[in-house]
């Protein structure tokens, strides 16, 4: 097999091979000396390039400790690349040149590049259309804030979940993203907000340096691929890496019941996120095409039994549709599904796509529907959403003028 080039790269393991893998370089390279061995490269067989953001700090240590390093220039390489943001974190101070060759040479530093930047007006959101390795492209979208600057990202090229209202739901699935391609996004725009420290300045907003908040929100169902998902939040929430709390990173889900258990089996600190959207199972089914395989009442009936998320506070999202799911009716029943529940709701006016299909709420009834769960007991917050300019709001990622602009 010959070399793979950047083309033909191999970066999709998941979360559970990141841990279990063994690298081929440990293999070509005899661990006791550290030194830099006289290989022909062109003879290299089976040798895959993964994507040196795809992988937590563990392993690289054992890397090290395997080519008989010390596993402290682990953390050198991953303070290098996620808080100094170097481009070659092997040309870290205090590194031995020996060390790419002996530890990273099937390793690369791989980004999403920025095809296009576009930043708002009004609020300053910033949109990222990244194009991956095979030319897929995927958005990411930064929304500063007077306390922090979240960044909301991809987690899939498309999604499968078709929920009727979401315009991203209307490409299908076409790949899922490693957790490498999650982690870039952060990365990329870190090094964007180092390369601009004026982009608040007009909105007398704090001079924020790094992102402070992470929400899986972007494109695709983040718990339809939840390996890579699980993955790239270890790398977020190391101390070296990313260095977030987990408490500051919510995932969001339409439902999916199955990746709910396997994330919390892992990270259960992390917050939940649930795309609710009606209260009414048949409705629900209806708009959610999701809840036919995993209804609704399972899914909160699941978070009542962890724990740590109803002691935390589990997350509400309900966009509110004219006509469709935003009478007194419904908030009635919203409010007893979610009895006993540590519920936050955040409601989020349909940011209109196809006007023809569905469209925004009246003001008046979601006056109606904050202030009946407000009088319930229930913490609720009408979210409206930053970005709408550039496309960058709930439901408007992936704009047809966006692509073809970008190609």
């Amino acid at each position: 097999m010959p070399w793979i080039d950047g083309r033909n790269r191999a970066l999709h393991g998941g979360f559970a091979q990141i841990f279990d893998c063994k690298p081929v370089v440990h293999e070509l390279f005899p661990p006791a000396t550290g030194q830099i061995p006289d290989t022909d490269l062109n003879h290299i067989s089976d040798f895959i390039v993964r994507n040196f953001y795809s992988i937590p700090r563990i392993e690289l240590e054992q890397r090290c400790l395997g080519a008989g390093m010390p596993g402290v220039h682990a953390s050198t390489v991953f303070r290098a690349a996620y808080k100094s943001l170097l481009d070659d974190p092997w040309t870290a101070s205090n590194l031995p040149v020996a060390m790419r060759p002996a530890v990273g040479l099937d390793l690369e530093t791989i980004l999403p590049e920025p095809a296009r930047v576009l930043v708002s007006r009004y609020d300053r959101s910033v949109k990222f259309l990244f194009r991956l390795e095979d030319g897929s492209m995927i958005e990411s979208v930064l929304m500063p804030e007077r306390r922090r600057v979240t960044l909301c990202v991809s987690s899939q090229v498309g999604c499968r979940q078709a929920c009727t209202f979401c315009h991203t739901g209307r490409m299908g699935l076409l790949r899922n993203l490693d957790a490498g391609e999650v982690v870039g996004q952060v990365v990329a725009a870190n090094r964007w907000i180092a390369a601009n420290p004026g982009w608040l300045e007009d909105l007398n907003l704090p001079s924020f340096q790094r992102i402070t908040n992470i929400v899986f929100m972007g494109m695709g169902e983040p718990l339809d691929n939840v390996d890579s998902v699980a993955g790239a939040i270890t790398i977020m929430t190391d101390p070296l890496g990313l260095g977030l709390a987990l408490r500051r990173i919510s995932v969001s889900t339409a439902g999916h019941l199955e990746g709910m258990a396997k994330l919390l089996a892992i990270h259960p600190d992390v917050r939940l996120a649930i795309s609710l959207h009606s209260p009414f199972e048949a409705e629900r089914s209806k708009i959610m095409p999701i809840n036919r395989k995993w209804p609704l009442g399972d899914v909160l009936r699941a978070l009542r039994e962890a724990p740590t998320q109803n002691q935390h506070g589990v997350l509400i999202q309900y966009t509110m549709i004219d006509g469709v799911n935003d009478s007194l009716r419904h908030a009635e029943e919203l409010v007893r599904v979610t009895n006993g529940l540590n519920v936050k709701v955040n409601l989020i006016p349909l940011n209109e796509i196809d006007p023809s299909r569905f469209r925004g709420p009246a003001a008046a009834a979601v006056e109606s529907f904050r202030d009946h769960l407000h009088g319930a007991g229930i913490r609720v917050m009408v979210r409206y959403s930053k970005g709408q300019d550039i496309a960058a709001a709930c439901g408007q990622l992936v704009t047809e003028t966006a692509w073809a602009t970008a190609r």
